[in-house]
């Protein structure tokens, strides 16, 4: 297993629905199991101090109701994932699940059910003792208080769960993250690449589907050990086959260095927001494309959406600037990222769908000129040209000719 596919395996783990419920219910287990252990280190006055026959019907009613608590729970979450699928876009779901009030709310009224569980089956049991049980009782009241507050919480997020505007945030976040990566790394550790060689011995894919992640530290290792540079041809989000080259090397591997390279490339069947920021925009684009739809017809989402990826460029190429690329692996070269295929993808698809309403034009012809004065020479050959393929869109969409001359005012020169 390569090191950034142990990373993105562990990443998911972390994420995932099941492992904060998971981890809350081994915690409550193991303070069961060592609160007879604890128990010794207690003064004697407080078997005085507090009383314990209440203790059982405090787990009874916790085991009562929890249960059926973190149920109902589970299907708000449910319907809010398929309520966001159908407004907004499937490959959002990824990130409903990965909400943190609601692994928490779930994982607090799962594991304070296990927790009610254990406790009543050791104290219909002689393992808990007179000091024990003082234990039992004093976490039972940390696991109420927890209740009472992740209730709360719960509540307050059930107002927004699912909604569409929730959803773009949520893109949003998963952008930033992404192209702060791709400011820090972005030649993936190696040095820039202008174009593949055409000399150099090509290595293809052994699998299909798409390229998630890049290990440049295997690289780093591979290139010291067998003298060899390395020229990428892909970037995580390329779909991949049999007949892709992967990368060309300056001379040719043996069969054992060949199987080590391909470990470098973390392949799945579907692309991933952790390391692929053109995903990011085009999900947001997707978005943006439902809301457009006549079924829908929701305008505002789009004019949303264009604001959300005006803000992720702009902020990553200031990101950029600030920071110079750091080179762990000198002898691995690396094409960047296309600047005119991210405005693709962040603009494309809402001059396609949009082209009929005037106000969405207008916003998205005022969000290419803001990214072309925010970085003249980062981004202003690609909005100019997106400027001028999203109006000649617009001259075929708006019925009106009036609209098209006030259009045309704001296309960028």
């Amino acid at each position: 297993m390569s090191l950034s596919y142990a990373r993105l395996l562990a990443r998911r783990v972390v994420r995932s629905l099941w492992f904060t419920p998971a981890a809350y219910a081994v915690l409550a287990v193991a303070v069961l199991l060592l609160a007879p252990a604890a128990a010794v280190l207690l003064p004697d006055e407080f078997n005085k101090l507090i009383g314990l026959d209440g203790v059982d019907d405090l787990l009874g009613v916790l085991a009562n109701t929890l249960l059926a608590v973190a149920i109902f729970s589970l299907g708000i979450m449910v319907s809010s994932l398929q309520a966001a699928a159908s407004a907004a876009t499937p490959r959002a779901r990824p990130l409903l699940m990965q909400d943190r009030t609601a692994q928490n709310a779930i994982s607090v009224f799962i594991g304070g059910f296990i927790f009610a569980i254990v406790g009543t089956v050791g104290l219909s049991t002689s393992y808990f003792g007179a000091p024990a049980r003082v234990i039992l009782f004093m976490t039972t009241c940390l696991v109420i208080l927890s209740v009472i507050y992740a209730l709360i919480r719960w509540i307050g997020r059930l107002s927004n769960l699912g909604d569409v505007s929730e959803v773009v945030d949520l893109l949003e976040g998963a952008a930033d993250k992404a192209f702060a990566e791709l400011a820090r790394r972005p030649l993936l550790g190696g040095v820039e690449m202008i174009a593949l060689p055409e000399h150099g011995v090509p290595l293809r894919a052994d699998r299909f589907g798409f390229v998630q992640a890049i290990d440049d530290d295997l690289f780093a290792t591979i290139s010291a050990e067998q003298d060899v540079d390395f020229h990428l041809a892909v970037r995580p989000g390329t779909y991949v086959d049999s007949t892709t080259v992967l990368l060309k090397t300056s001379k040719a591997l043996d069969e054992e260095t060949a199987r080590s390279v391909h470990r470098a490339f973390v392949i799945g069947g579907d692309r991933t927001f952790e390391a692929d920021p053109r995903y990011c925009l085009v999900v947001l684009s997707e978005t943006a494309s439902k809301a457009l739809s006549p079924g829908v017809n929701d305008p505002g989402t789009a004019i949303d959406v264009l604001g959300t990826s005006l803000r992720v460029l702009a902020g990553w190429s200031s990101a950029a600037r600030e920071r110079p690329a750091r080179v762990t692996c000198p002898r691995l070269h690396v094409p960047r990222v296309s600047v005119e295929d991210l405005v693709v993808d962040a603009f494309r698809w809402i001059a396609r769908d949009g082209a009929g309403q005037l106000e969405v034009q207008i916003r998205l012809q005022k969000a290419l000129a803001s990214l072309a004065a925010h970085d003249p020479v980062l981004f202003g050959a690609a909005a100019r040209a997106m400027s001028h393929e999203a109006f000649a869109r617009a001259k075929i969409g708006l019925a009106l000719p009036a609209d098209v001359e006030i259009l045309e005012r704001f296309v960028l020169d």
